[in-house]
């Protein structure tokens, strides 16, 4: 049997089922004083295009050829805003959108509250747990990882 055959005869939801984990956070745990869990997923490769169009914008920059300042039209990735939405997009538990957590951080902007609400080792601490369930390895540089988002 081919494994077209093997795909077929699997569930949909099974294939398209995406891991999930849970990461206590252990000083907002001792601030609620009990387990402040945060449940994430990995992302679908449809989300993460989403999440880096969202965040890229184009521009043009003056660069030297030949002994000549031509423009040129580069792509601009907010890796950081990236990440913040990326979290947001990949939390199950607490949903950043629910209207209680935006309107107690006075903002409209997801993003916002994981800012202000985390701290940067506990931000990378998600993020690295998201990167891991989706199979995105730790890229050393921002071209690495918009080749992987690309590909």
């Amino acid at each position: 049997m081919g494994l077209i055959e093997k795909l077929l005869k699997q569930d949909t939801a099974a294939l398209t089922n995406r891991p999930t984990a849970e990461i206590e956070i252990e000083r907002l745990s001792k601030l609620i004083g009990e387990p402040c869990i945060i449940k994430v997923q990995a992302f679908s490769t449809k989300q993460m295009r989403e999440i880096k169009d969202f965040n890229t914008r184009e521009e043009w920059r003056e660069v030297q050829r030949n002994g000549k300042k031509v423009k040129e039209k580069v792509e601009v990735t907010d890796s950081y805003k990236m990440g913040l939405d990326a979290i947001v997009a990949a939390t199950i538990d607490p949903d950043f959108k629910d209207g209680r957590l935006r309107e107690k951080f006075k903002t409209e902007v997801p993003g916002d509250i994981v800012e202000e609400m985390f701290l940067p080792g506990e931000i990378k601490k998600l993020g690295d747990k998201i990167s891991e369930l989706s199979g995105v390895e730790q890229a050393e540089s921002q071209g690495e990882i918009d080749e992987a988002i690309k590909n």
